[in-house]
């Protein structure tokens, strides 16, 4: 199976951090490869594919990975602003005509270099590498989201493939026994025994698993490639599928979930939010100066050279109120976010107990559906038997299969249904 694992961000497992389900599978997405050919497909295998080939979660990393930079440009801000500036003017004049020369001096001719940097602004660098922080918390909220939602759509995808896999085999495995049947029937035939109407009502029972079995493959080959399509893998070949082996966790806490994650990081926007309408009124002082060359001649240009250094304090006096409107309106967003976080929360619980109590009755329905098909092999293995020694009509065998097969293809729903429950389960959010 060919899986082509780009590395779109080498730093997302360690912004989703240690111990996160996604956060191992990115891991090994972003910096393992995929074997070229396997024998048999993994989950695992096709989630690390989505992962390494979403767009979505390589533009999110390259989002992460762009905070870095803002991070470093705030303290950028925060050290000497030193820039150069040089004019040259002449504004000629005659008895009649030109500027006043008390207003352009005849001309200016100025070369500078100036610098400022910012003093005592301690809460000011820390609130912006706050806002960065958020951000970034954001981001990581966002980015889990993204995985959580793409690993519930591949998985899902994937049971719907195994489904397919498992009806595959469960259809070839009768039609291997009515093959082997087939020779006995015809052989008991030819002695007298049979009927060749028995040999014939056979022929037809075959030919119809022959059909059941030709379905199932095409709908496992139409599954597999949605599948490889949605992992985006180049791939064309039917690839064996392992078990799932879905195991959710036996606790859960809302708040883990990404987007309560989410919610708490909004929280963490508001605050940052207030602190800076406070700090945007608070006194400002930097520290200026410059050093150069300010003149009105050419003539003065050797005897003006110079530099000048103080002092800038920006103090708001009144605003009209604007710092309380601002404060108002973080708290009705914090009064809004409290209201989407605890409705979700409580969602979350219910539909948690839900799935719980759905996936104990799957367990159950799935173990009377294996026991009955466990009961109806026995059945026909003994029909089996007795047909070789004429003891019982074909047509006995014929309507045990046709059970069979009905029990095999609830047997495989229940299963996928109980899989696709666990999905639920695990990706729950």
């Amino acid at each position: 199976m060919n899986m082509t694992l780009a590395n779109p961000a080498p730093n997302i497992a360690r912004w989703l951090g240690a111990g996160a389900l996604w956060g191992v599978v990115v891991a090994a997405a972003l910096g393992l490869s995929v074997p070229a050919r396997a024998q048999t497909g993994t989950l695992e295998q096709y989630l690390l594919a989505a992962a390494a080939n979403s767009p979505a979660v390589g533009d999110l990393g390259y989002q992460l990975g762009m905070l870095g930079i803002d991070s470093a440009e705030v303290h950028a801000r925060q050290r000497p602003q030193v820039d150069g500036t040089g004019q040259v003017l002449y504004a000629p004049s005659g008895a009649h005509w030109g500027y006043d020369p008390a207003i352009t001096n005849g001309g200016l001719y100025a070369a500078m270099v100036g610098a400022s940097v910012p003093l005592f602004a301690g809460n000011r660098l820390q609130s912006a590498l706050d806002s960065v922080g958020v951000q970034n918390l954001v981001l990581r909220a966002v980015l889990q989201d993204t995985l959580l939602e793409l690993g519930r759509r591949i998985t899902e995808q994937y049971i719907s493939a195994y489904a397919d896999q498992r009806a595959l085999q469960l259809a070839q495995e009768r039609l291997r026994l009515m093959a082997v049947e087939d020779t006995v029937i015809t052989r008991l035939t030819a002695h007298g025994i049979y009927q060749q109407t028995d040999v014939l009502g056979l022929r037809v029972n075959l030919h119809a698993q022959q059909i059941t079995a030709a379905q199932a493959e095409a709908q496992l080959h139409k599954d597999l490639r949605l599948l490889y399509a949605l992992c985006g893998i180049k791939e064309t070949a039917l690839t064996e599928l392992a078990p799932p082996g879905l195991t959710p966790s036996a606790a859960f806490d809302p708040a883990n979930t990404p987007r309560m994650q989410r919610y708490v990081a909004d929280s963490l926007v508001n605050a940052v939010a207030n602190r800076r309408v406070d700090l945007y009124y608070r006194a400002q002082l930097r520290a200026v100066g410059d050093a150069g060359l300010d003149a009105i001649t050419i003539g003065d240009i050797p005897n003006r050279f110079g530099a000048s250094a103080g002092l800038n304090l920006q103090v708001p006096i009144f605003d009209g109120g604007r710092r309380k409107l601002e404060h108002q309106r973080v708290a009705l967003k914090e009064a809004t976010r409290k209201g989407y976080r605890d409705f979700l929360s409580e969602q979350l619980l219910q539909r948690h107990a839900l799935l719980m109590d759905a996936a104990v009755r799957a367990d159950s329905l799935v173990a009377d559906y294996r026991r009955q098909y466990a009961e109806e092999e026995q059945l026909i293995n003994l029909y089996r038997v007795e047909l070789g020694q004429a003891l019982v009509r074909p047509t006995d065998l014929f309507l045990t299969l046709n059970d069979h097969a009905r029990t095999a293809d609830a047997m495989v729903q229940a299963e996928a249904d109980r899989e696709r429950t666990l999905n639920e389960l695990i990706h729950l959010q």
